[in-house]
């Protein structure tokens, strides 16, 4: 019995001791843990940043790409919801009429007797015109000019008395236009005329000193690029004119058609078989306007 407890005796400096020795150790144990976790977790976290970030970096360059190559978007054009041909003037005044297929019908000398019936034919196909007109007096003349406003066609000014000799002395010649301009308005009620003008004869009958003048004086002149063909003392038949005019429009996106059908029976009747033919084949009817380009003879 007592060797016994002598060994107990003997054995415990070495389990204190042991248990003194392992200290340090079971004290490590936790800063060991605590740093593989500080050092482990953002390493196993570094992917998912790492993702996080090149998706970050992908949509910032996304955004970016989108800001710096942005589509090139075609201007907004205002139409407007009263005038179906916004849309061609627009590209009249920009200068686009590749295969626009516009027609100006133009009418010289008026008005006259037979000026009625040409409206009449204009109203019945429900197309516009530009009258070209000398100075007429008297009420039917009168009530003719404002017949061809107030249904929408343009009153242009085609001089008073169509003098060709006036060109020689242009003061005279434009007191003569001016003399028509202020009977348009005084007659129509007008507050400003048109200011679309055609010289008598066309402007290779007047000379730069008149076509600088006209021009100066607020007015755009027109000539043409199709001929009816019914300028002289014998005109064409019907079918003539008919022809000459449908085959001269179908040469220009812009076609203006010169001709005389206030004055020429035959002109008169050939007006519905070229509006409802040009028509058929895609061509639209206009009158003409101040800021539009028309063809020329001098250009100055």
């Amino acid at each position: 019995m007592k060797r016994k407890s002598k060994l107990k005796i003997k054995s415990l400096p070495r389990f204190v001791a042991f248990t003194l020795m392992s200290l340090p150790l079971i004290l490590m144990i936790p800063l060991v843990m605590a740093t593989l976790i500080t050092k482990v977790t953002p390493a196993l976290n570094g992917p998912k940043k790492a993702s996080e970030i090149a998706t970050q970096v992908v949509e910032v360059s996304q955004v970016t790409a989108t800001e710096d190559v942005k589509p090139t978007l075609e201007p907004e054009v205002s139409v407007s919801a009263t005038d179906p041909l916004e849309t061609i003037k627009i590209r009249l005044r920009s200068g686009e009429t590749k295969d626009i297929k516009v027609v100006f019908l133009t009418l010289d000398d008026g008005p006259s007797e037979h000026t009625g019936e040409v409206l009449d034919i204009l109203k019945k196909h429900d197309i516009k015109a530009t009258f070209f007109t000398t100075l007429h007096q008297g009420d039917t003349a009168k009530a003719l000019y404002r017949r061809i406003v107030n249904e929408g066609h343009t009153l242009a000014n085609h001089s008073s008395t169509h003098n060709y000799d006036l060109y020689n002395n242009p003061e005279a010649f434009y007191a003569d236009v001016k003399a028509l301009d202020e009977y348009q308005r005084q007659v129509t009620g007008l507050t400003e005329t048109s200011h679309v003008f055609r010289f008598p004869g066309g402007s290779m009958n007047a000379n730069e000193t008149c076509a600088r003048g006209i021009v100066e004086m607020g007015f755009n002149y027109a000539d043409w690029n199709v001929s009816s063909g019914d300028g002289s003392s014998t005109p064409p038949a019907k079918e003539i004119v008919a022809q000459n005019i449908i085959k001269g429009c179908r040469n220009f996106d812009i076609s203006v058609v010169l001709c005389h059908a206030e004055t020429k029976p035959d002109t008169r009747s050939a007006l519905s078989t070229v509006i409802e033919t040009l028509k058929a084949e895609g061509y639209t009817f206009m009158a003409m306007e101040k800021d539009f380009t028309y063809p020329r003879q001098l250009e100055v």
